[in-house]
């Protein structure tokens, strides 16, 4: 049996199912006995550094030695050393390895000729159109695939007798965004074309709304281009003239590539898959045979359905996770969920001494380095929970290098996917889904594995503060809720602190903070979710405010942080940089409801004023906030 390793980094929370698609259609035309092992992250849709430390960390986890061949897609990885990181141990294992689209030192290829494909679009506008004044609007600048798409749209204009003009090409990412801000930028630079050729299809959407909202038509006013035949390309309006390709036949060719290896026969390094291009009217061609609207809104609407299905599950699976006391437990209802999504065996594999967090001494955790991993897997980890169908074991000690425990008789030709388990940079273990096809090609895995990680925090800040807290008994100064200080720190450590500000001169921010709409969370959602909203608040406020910062839960939804020595501009940045983050993780964390809460500070440099004062007077500039936010929805 071959062992095949397919490492992929989403599309910020997208899962590209169509390598996994391609692949099997190789294994099953050509009668192979080969199982797919995919390690899944998704490092590029955090703005937090740390975050995708935490999401490439899996791909440390294989020995890829035990492996017959790896098929890489590492183009939404930006970092370099990232990727080198993540190559340099599949090079070292001397075994074949294919990289998907982008060229890798030491690896086949298999993907598309970008240079010669962007080379079509760009001499259709010149040539067919006459277009002689273009802009590039490209993806990451280091990105192999966007400098051969320049390169080409460069020497096309060349070639044309057309002079390159540096400023009307831009470089930032493959999102619609780009293509948005590339608009602006060009239309405010008096730098508008003839024709937008743009990188992907993501972009030239961007561009066209963009244009839209500025009062310009395409194509009359100017023509777009695309790129890659997203869904976007056909079903946008107008519809955008793009360059298409079969995803699935790459990862086919991949798979052509190892099994040609296997068996002696020759390669050829760069395999290019046949691309097409495809008018349309961004660029004032007539589509031909186009797909139908009436059916793409169709698949949307069952789409929604199935999304709305997916919110139902993980909201339950939230209000569960939440009342749990223990990982089995946790793993327990995530093997619920995942039965629901079609998901046909789980494993959920966590490091020990998270597992024996009820018989090790929190100090010891603490002070022990060796246990903050951030880099690579423990051998010595616990088998938190299986299922296989009815079956489920839980609690079993795996101190090898096995990926999968062997507890049920292997299946032929089966898929495992293996997604991170992090706390930001801190690896705690990883899942293993197996047969899990409907959670990919729906795009469900990001949301589904962030919940559980979310409450598995959760879970582990309780169990951690319980501990502390009964060494700190005597203080009673600790929230188990938020972690943050409680009403009692406020004679032993708010109050002095104040005092020690007034008599050296220093001033000191006082912020009032109060979660927004909680009654409404704690009636529609039950208690739990709305702790659950509290300790969100609680740790965006711990991982926000300055290091010599004092940040208490001053009553069930309310908080105050004390920062001395800061000024009226620091707390304006302060409380805009807290409700950024709390609008981040939103996104990240609470799909059902959004995490809010309204800020009012004061400066106080005058002694004769009690704390208490100036608690009371962020408290009413807070309730004015809250009152003008409610004016606002009305």
């Amino acid at each position: 049996m071959r062992k095949i390793a397919i490492i992929t980094d989403g599309w910020r929370t997208d899962t590209n199912y169509a390598w996994i698609g391609g692949c099997r259609q190789f294994i099953q035309e050509h009668g192979l006995d080969a199982d797919l092992y995919v390690f899944n992250s998704f490092g590029n849709f955090s703005k937090d550094e740390k975050f995708n430390l935490g999401e490439y960390n899996i791909t440390s986890l294989p020995d890829y030695s035990k492996f017959d061949g790896v098929i890489v897609e590492l183009t939404n990885v930006a970092n370099t050393e990232t990727i080198k990181k993540i190559t340099d141990p599949i090079i070292e294992a001397g075994i074949p390895a294919v990289s998907l689209l982008e060229g890798i030192d030491g690896f086949y290829r298999a993907g598309i000729d970008n240079y010669n494909a962007m080379r079509k679009i760009v001499e259709h506008i010149v040539k067919k159109h006459g277009c002689r004044k273009l802009n590039y609007v490209g993806g990451p600048k280091k990105s192999g695939e966007n400098k051969e798409r320049v390169r080409a749209f460069k020497d096309v204009l060349m070639e044309n007798g057309i002079p390159v003009e540096q400023e009307r090409i831009v470089h930032m990412d493959y999102t619609v965004e780009t293509g948005s801000w590339a608009f602006e930028h060009f239309n405010n630079n008096d730098l508008l074309p003839e024709a937008f050729i743009c990188a992907n299809d993501n972009i030239a959407v961007g561009i066209m709304h963009q244009a839209a909202a500025n009062g310009y038509n395409v194509p009359q006013d100017f023509l777009v281009t695309g790129f890659d035949n997203f869904d976007k390309a056909s079903y946008y309006s107008p519809r955008i003239t793009t360059i298409g390709f079969i995803r699935e036949q790459i990862a086919y060719d991949a798979m052509r590539i190892l099994d040609n290896v296997w068996n002696g026969r020759e390669n050829i390094h760069n395999n290019y898959t046949s691309v097409k291009l495809i008018c349309q009217e961004s660029c004032g061609c007539q589509a031909e045979n186009p797909p139908s609207r009436g059916q793409y809104v169709i698949d949307r609407i069952f789409g929604d359905v199935r999304e709305i299905d997916m919110q139902n599950l993980l909201m339950d699976l939230k209000r569960k996770l939440l009342e749990c006391d223990t990982y089995a437990q946790m793993a327990e209802h995530l093997s619920i969920c995942i039965a629901g999504l079609k998901c046909r065996e789980m494993y959920v594999l966590m490091n020990t001494d998270l597992m024996d967090m009820d018989t090790i001494d929190v100090e010891a955790l603490e002070d022990d380095k060796e246990e903050y991993i951030t880099e690579g897997y423990p051998d010595d980890m616990k088998v938190v929970y299986a299922c296989h169908g009815n079956k489920n074991r839980r609690n079993i000690r795996k101190s090898d290098k096995s990926l999968v425990p062997d507890l049920w008789e292997k299946e032929k030709n089966s898929l495992y996917v293996f997604s991170p388990l992090h706390f930001r940079e801190r690896e705690i273990g990883y899942v293993v889904l197996k047969e899990c096809d409907y959670i990919l090609v729906n795009h469900f895995l990001f949301e589904t594995i962030s919940t559980f990680t979310e409450a598995l925090e959760y879970l582990y800040n309780n169990l951690v503060l319980k501990r502390m807290n009964e060494r700190l008994s005597l203080l009673y100064i600790t929230d188990s809720l938020t972690g943050l200080y409680n009403r009692m720190a406020y004679d032993k450590i708010a109050i002095p602190l104040y005092k020690k500000c007034m008599e050296e001169s220093k001033k000191v921010m006082i912020m009032f903070v109060d979660a927004d709409h909680l009654k409404y969370i704690n009636d529609n959602f039950g208690h739990d979710m709305g702790n659950f909203a509290i300790s969100s608040i609680a740790t965006v406020i711990r991982q926000n405010i300055p290091a010599d910062a004092i940040a208490m839960r001053y009553g069930g939804d309310e908080f105050v942080i004390m920062v001395p020595d800061y000024s009226d501009l620091q707390a304006r940045v302060l409380e805009k940089k807290l409700q950024d983050e709390f609008a981040e993780y939103t996104k990240k964390f609470s799909h059902v409801f959004p995490i809010e809460a309204s800020c009012g500070y004061v400066i106080a440099e005058n002694g004769e004023k009690t704390i208490n004062d100036y608690i009371n007077e962020a408290d009413e500039k807070m309730y004015n906030v809250k009152k003008m936010k409610k004016a606002d929805r009305k």
